[in-house]
């Protein structure tokens, strides 16, 4: 069928962007964090990501899951969980390399604690345990992780979807409401932590999108409404404002903290909302058109396309600009060098991965931009 082999450049396109904002977020301290969109409001690129995970998980799994082929594809996304994990161990074994070889190289051991690498030589055998268990999530390497519980429940989500999607969003809200109870994984070294990014509350982002997906998948529309539009636009505004006073709030009349709480770790309601408005308005924009008549946004439907290297790569590069700020004391040179070469190298991979894929064919976004949604002869999207 048509819907096999669906593809949506925009998606790509907005991956692509995602992928570059989490990579300038993952080197704090720079001039050019201050730019991205989660100074504006309360999501960050991270929500998108997963909202847009969702969403490709749909394109890429959903019409032979539907046609009855449930097992094999179920298989194939269990296979995907499987080369994230792998991609995780590989990229974290990679930034506690880079990050131990700097220590000694300065021989300053406070650089293995700066970047929470030390219970790695704290505790190196509890910590290979959590190495392969995904217990140990030193910062900035607990995305993946997620991606991988996510995959795991997708043929699940995925048949809830497919009998009834009001079904499936109403048993994934109720374990986002798990979630906010204190269902969690735990860490390991450690008994006193969960996970950063607690799967059963993002499960919900990633079901929104399985839901936007199947709708795409099933040629239906997004339901228009001026007046949904105009709140989502006053919420964008009401957390830019929020955002910008730099309000926090000790309690709000004693509600739950999830209902106001700016809190990423359990995916609270404020961040929940802002991220699908963000959704809702770019909806309304014609992105896909832009990105099909602009041959500049051809590097972002690269990074989007190959988004688990590209990430994977992003992340040491992160580690890696992290160490030189540190070093080098925050010399503004050093952050955009490590900026400018970061995203170009993420850019050049891409490019390359492209070229492989496509056979040689070094432009081809740009060449098959202007034709008909369809038209490609493509891959359907991954989930990441």
């Amino acid at each position: 069928m048509a819907a096999e082999r669906l593809r949506i450049k925009s998606i790509d396109a907005w991956r692509g962007l995602a992928l570059a904002t989490i990579f300038v977020n993952h080197v704090p301290g720079t001039a050019f964090e201050h730019y991205t969109h989660k100074n504006f409001g309360f999501s960050d690129a991270a929500e998108v990501f997963v909202l847009l995970a969702g969403f490709a998980a749909a394109l890429a799994y959903l019409p032979r899951f539907a046609a009855g082929d449930a097992p094999r594809q179920s298989f194939r996304m269990v296979l995907r969980a499987f080369q994230i994990y792998s991609a995780h161990i590989v990229v974290l074994v990679a930034c506690a390399a880079l990050v131990a070889y700097a220590s000694v190289a300065t021989q300053d051991p406070r650089l293995l604690e700066a970047m929470n690498f030390d219970l790695l030589t704290a505790t190196p055998a509890a910590s290979m345990i959590g190495i392969a268990t995904l217990g140990l999530q030193p910062s900035y390497l607990n995305i993946l992780p997620l991606y991988v519980m996510l995959l795991l429940m997708a043929p699940a989500l995925m048949t809830l979807v497919g009998a009834s999607w009001p079904f499936a969003l109403t048993a994934s809200f109720a374990m986002y409401l798990c979630a906010q109870a204190g269902l969690g994984l735990p860490s390991y070294p450690g008994v006193d932590n969960t996970w950063f990014f607690n799967p059963f509350a993002w499960q919900l982002l990633f079901t929104i999108g399985l839901c936007a997906g199947s709708m795409a998948v099933a040629g239906r529309t997004l339901l228009r409404s001026r007046a949904l539009l105009a709140a989502s636009v006053v919420y964008l505004l009401f957390a830019l404002a929020w955002k910008k006073a730099e309000i926090y709030p000790e309690g709000v009349l004693g509600l739950p903290r999830f209902l106001w709480e700016d809190d990423k770790h359990i995916l609270s309601l404020p961040r929940l909302l802002h991220v699908l408005a963000l959704a809702y308005v770019a909806a309304y924009l014609p992105v896909e058109s832009w990105v099909r008549k602009w041959s500049f946004a051809a590097p972002l439907m690269w990074l989007g396309r190959h988004s688990l290297a590209i990430f994977g790569l992003g992340t040491i590069l992160a580690i890696g600009g992290q160490v030189l700020r540190i070093v080098g004391g925050g010399d503004p040179t050093i952050d955009l060098l490590v900026i400018a070469v970061g995203l170009g190298l993420q850019v050049g991979l891409a490019w390359a991965l492209e070229w492989n894929r496509t056979g040689g064919e070094t432009k081809v976004a740009a060449k098959t931009a202007m034709r008909p949604r369809g038209a490609e002869a493509e891959q359907p999207a991954q989930a990441l």
